[in-house]
C-alpha cells in the first residue's frame, strides 16, 4: 500500500513536472535563440516563403538591418509586436550612421541624446547611455533642465508680449526677503580669479539669453506669473507623455514632465532657471528647441518610418518663436554655447547647468541647424558632465559635423 502511495506521488509530480515543462516551452519556446535559429534554416528550405524575424529587429531609414532596442526593454516587446504583425523588421526613422556616431561620442558616459527633425518629428538618433533594458534616459529620464529651460520661458513670455528689462546686480536678486538670492554663475568665476563682478546691470532678454543669466529669467518666471506660466506649459503639453512608437497592446512612450502647476508666484523664480521643483526628460527639452526652430510648431516626435508628421501642439508664437532663434543664434556666436559655432552651419544653442545636490552638475546642450532653415535638433545631456559646454558640446558638435557628411545640410 505504501509502494502504492509513494508511486503516485512520483507519477503526479512528473505530471506536474511535465505540465510546467510545456507551460514555459509555450511562454518562452518561440523566442528561445536556438529554436530561432533552427527555424531559420528550417524556413530557408525551397518551398517556404516565411522567415521569423529576429528577435526585436528593425531596419533603419535606408532600409538597414540595425538593432536599436536593449534585451528585455519596452522597445524590444514593441519591436517584437509589429513584427510578428507583419512578419517583417520595422522600419525605423533611425538614421544608423547617426546613431551609430552618438553611441560612440556617449561611451563610457551616462546620459542621453536626442536628434530629430523639427518639421517632420523623424528622430534620426536616440541614444540612452548606457544601453540597458530597465531605464531609457532619452525618453524617461527626469532631470532638471537647468539653463535650457531659459528657451522655453524666453518663448513663452514673447508669446505673451513680455520682454522687460531688469536689473541684475552682483548681489543676485531675491523673490521675497525670506529666500537665498539667485545669483549668476560669473560671481564664482570672478572669486577664483580673485577679482570682483560687477554684475550684468539693466539688461533685456537678448543679453540675458546671451549670457543665461539667472537674475534675468528668475525675474523674468515672477513677472510672467503663475497663470500665465500654467498655460504656457499646458499649451506646450510639457506634463504629457508622448508615444514615440505605438503597437497594438504595448507602446514606446516617452514621459510627461514633473511641472508643477499652480505654485506661487515667488517659487517661479529657481523654475524659470530650470531648478526647483522642475524635471523634463531630454525628449522635452528636444521638442521645446523643435519648436522654437518650427516657428512655434511642435510636431509629434515619433520613430516609426510609417508615421505621417502629425500636430501636437503650437505653444509659442511665430514671432516669438523667430526672436528666440536669433537669440540663440547670438548665444552660440558670442555667448555660452561658442564652443559650438561652425562655420557655414549658424548653429542655434543654449547650454544648461543643473544642480543636483552633491557632486557634479548635470551638462546640456541644445540646439538646430541652420538658423533659417533648420533641418535637426541635436539635445545633449551629460549625467555629472559639469558645465554644459564643457561636456555636452563636444557630443553635439561631433553629431553635428557628422550630420553635414552625411548631407543633412545640403
Amino acid at each position: 500500500m505504501v509502494r502504492l502511495w509513494a508511486l503516485g506521488i512520483a507519477a503526479l509530480a512528473a505530471l506536474v513536472g511535465l505540465v510546467a515543462v510545456h507551460a514555459c516551452w509555450i511562454v518562452q519556446g518561440p523566442r528561445d535563440p536556438r529554436f530561432v535559429r533552427f527555424m531559420r534554416r528550417y524556413n530557408h528550405r525551397a518551398n517556404a516563403d516565411d522567415v521569423i524575424p529576429e528577435h526585436g529587429a528593425s531596419i533603419d531609414m535606408h532600409g538597414r538591418p540595425f538593432a536599436m532596442a536593449a534585451s528585455g526593454s519596452t522597445f524590444e516587446k514593441v519591436l517584437d509586436e509589429l513584427q510578428l504583425a507583419s512578419g517583417k523588421p520595422v522600419p525605423l526613422t533611425i538614421d544608423a550612421d547617426l546613431q551609430s556616431k552618438a553611441v560612440e561620442l556617449m561611451e563610457r558616459k551616462f546620459g542621453a541624446v536626442v536628434v530629430m527633425e523639427p518639421t517632420s518629428g523623424r528622430i534620426r538618433a536616440l541614444v540612452s547611455a548606457p544601453h540597458v533594458a530597465y531605464l531609457n534616459r532619452a525618453l524617461n529620464g527626469l532631470y532638471p533642465p537647468g539653463s535650457t529651460f531659459k528657451v522655453f520661458m524666453a518663448a513663452a513670455a514673447l508669446s505673451e508680449n513680455v520682454s522687460p528689462v531688469f536689473d541684475c546686480p552682483a548681489a543676485g536678486w531675491r523673490p521675497n526677503r525670506s529666500t537665498a538670492p539667485i545669483r549668476d554663475s560669473e560671481v564664482a568665476d570672478f572669486a577664483r580669479r580673485k577679482k570682483q563682478w560687477k554684475g550684468f546691470g539693466k539688461i533685456g532678454m537678448g543679453e540675458a539669453l546671451l549670457h543665461s543669466a539667472n537674475t534675468y529669467f528668475a525675474q523674468l518666471g515672477c513677472e510672467l506669473g503663475t497663470e500665465r506660466f500654467d498655460a504656457a506649459v499646458a499649451a506646450a503639453r510639457l506634463r504629457d507623455s508622448v508615444t514615440v512608437l505605438p503597437a497594438r497592446t504595448i507602446s514606446l512612450s516617452g514621459a510627461g514632465g514633473g511641472v508643477p502647476e499652480g505654485v506661487s508666484k515667488n517659487a517661479l523664480a529657481p523654475i524659470a532657471i530650470g531648478q526647483g521643483a522642475l524635471q523634463l526628460t531630454p525628449l522635452s527639452v528636444a521638442m521645446i528647441t523643435a519648436a522654437v526652430a518650427d516657428d512655434g510648431l511642435m510636431i509629434a516626435p515619433t520613430l516609426s518610418a510609417e508615421a505621417k508628421p502629425t500636430l501636437r501642439a503650437r505653444p509659442f508664437s511665430i514671432a516669438a518663436s523667430r526672436r528666440v532663434r536669433k537669440m540663440m543664434r547670438e548665444a552660440v556666436r558670442r555667448g555660452t554655447g561658442r564652443p559650438c559655432e561652425i562655420a557655414g552651419l549658424g548653429v542655434c544653442g543654449k547650454t544648461g547647468t543643473a544642480q543636483v545636490g552633491t557632486g557634479a552638475d548635470h551638462a546640456w546642450f541644445t540646439c538646430f541647424a541652420p538658423e533659417e532653415s533648420p533641418r535637426l535638433v541635436v539635445t545633449v545631456l551629460v549625467e555629472r558632465g559639469g558645465f554644459g559646454a564643457k561636456s555636452a558640446i563636444p557630443v553635439a558638435r561631433e553629431i553635428l559635423l557628422e550630420a553635414r557628411r552625411l548631407g543633412y545640410f545640403k
